[in-house]
């Protein structure tokens, strides 16, 4: 009897301590929750990294949408409440920025979920605190993003500002992104805010100003145009912009002008964000002429880039033919020598790096490089050919590596004979290769052997 009173008290207890932390989780505004990441290798591609996690605030959205702000650049592979309960169901990623790091969150099969918080972006506009503003980038972020500036640093990492059980914004250290952006993220499935495609000056000198601008007061000079993201080969630098969507930029003074600048490109008429897709018009004043560009707005994307950033959708492209790895060279590939990689890394790529990284050309070339050779029995003599540029095939120019692959397939070919940089050369017949895959697999056991675009 006593064993049965024992049970009842602690299904009791049990019963009403749930009920006690469902009640307290249906009431928080901002749960703690931890993400869970994938590293990746791009100097080791073909390995499956630790996975490493962070901690985060997140709010709910309702329907069981939940919205945070974490690192950016990375692969996010699910989230989960933060809790010593192991039962606790994982949350999905449904939507990732990799240039904020916005993060949309989305939980099925619960049965009691917080109390949504409502973005009202009218309301905000009213209530919450405003003052000066100021176009802002976040941590690796090349994305402008306008932000109120705060009197007081927060502490690191993001977190959310409320008045009145009003949500006014993000706060990640001196800033406060506004409520809009949450909502247009939210209401366009999570996609990237849009980059104005093209970088300006607006600080020139006086003799700078008496030269390009005689005859137009006021202009924006183009100091660069950024690949697959702006008006490439509409715009160049050392334009004068006049108008944009038909607004005289001799009417844009001189104070904060930079910031006007932006919102005339990224903002409608009524202040509203503009979403991707949507067409800015300029007018120009190029070699004595005036002319007319129109483009639509995209997100900032390196992947046009002769060398990228990062690689495309953080998956590195690679191809292992005879032991020698291929791969498409990227500043991520560099900084992966550590801090002090413009010491450590090749010279040659680095020079590359930094002069050609952003080159505009008609057609979307890579620069191929080889990493390294793994040590076989077939490819001896080979050891200490790393970090060299690929530059031909049987003669034939190499510009990605799918161009590469392409040509190793091919029915006609009975020998390869690689050019690489510093006059090099790598020579094999097609059974060599052939019999090298085969040890490479048997020696290392890879995975693949190579990961290419489809």
């Amino acid at each position: 009897m006593k064993n049965y009173k024992s049970f009842v008290l602690l299904f009791l207890f049990v019963f009403t301590a749930s009920n006690l932390i469902a009640e307290e989780f249906e009431d928080k505004r901002v749960i703690e929750s931890r993400v869970t990441f994938q590293k990746t290798s791009h100097q080791n591609p073909w390995l499956v990294g630790e996975p490493f996690s962070r901690k985060i605030n997140i709010i709910h959205l309702g329907k069981g949408l939940f919205f945070g702000v974490t690192l950016s650049k990375q692969n996010p592979v699910y989230a989960e409440f933060e809790s010593f309960d192991y039962s606790v169901p994982k949350l999905s990623i449904k939507a990732y920025d990799e240039e904020t790091g916005f993060l949309l969150l989305e939980a099925s099969g619960m049965q009691k979920l917080p109390k949504p918080v409502g973005l009202d972006v009218k309301l905000t506009n009213q209530q919450c605190p405003s003052g000066k503003t100021r176009y802002v980038y976040l941590p690796f972020s090349k994305t402008p993003i306008k932000a109120y500036i705060l009197e007081q640093k927060k502490p690191e990492g993001a977190d959310f500002f409320f008045k009145n059980q009003l949500l006014c914004g993000i706060t990640i250290s001196d800033f406060l992104i506004p409520t809009e952006y949450v909502e247009l993220f939210l209401r366009s499935g999570g996609k990237s805010f849009p980059h104005p495609g093209f970088l300006f000056d607006v600080n020139l000198t006086p003799s700078e100003k008496e030269f390009y601008s005689k005859s137009f007061p006021n202009p924006l000079l183009v100091t660069e145009v950024i690949p697959g993201v702006g008006p490439a080969y509409n715009l160049f630098p050392g334009d004068l912009v006049t108008t944009i969507n038909s607004i005289p930029l001799s009417k844009v003074d001189e104070w904060d002008r930079a910031d006007k600048i932006f919102d005339l490109v990224l903002r409608k008429s009524d202040g509203r964000l503009r979403e991707l897709g949507e067409t800015v018009k300029l007018s120009l004043h190029r070699n004595f002429q005036n002319t007319n560009v129109s483009y639509d707005l995209r997100s900032y994307d390196s992947n046009h880039f002769l060398i990228p950033e990062e690689a495309k959708n953080r998956r590195p492209l690679y191809l292992i033919v005879g032991g020698f790895f291929f791969t498409e060279l990227s500043s991520a590939y560099l900084k992966e020598f550590g801090s002090e990689y413009r010491v450590k890394s090749e010279k040659k790529l680095v020079y590359l790096s930094d002069y050609y990284q952003k080159k505009v050309h008609p057609v979307r070339e890579k620069i191929v490089i080889l990493s390294r050779v793994f040590p076989l029995e077939g490819n001896l003599g080979y050891q200490d050919f790393q970090d060299l540029v690929l530059e031909k095939v049987n003669g034939t120019r190499i510009s990605s590596l799918g161009q590469l692959k392409n040509l190793l397939q091919s029915e006609e070919t009975t020998y390869y004979a690689f050019e690489l940089s510093g006059g090099k050369i790598a020579f094999f017949t097609k059974k060599e290769i052939l019999d090298l895959q085969q040890e490479l697999q048997t020696t290392y056991k890879l995975g693949r052997s190579y990961n290419l675009e489809d």
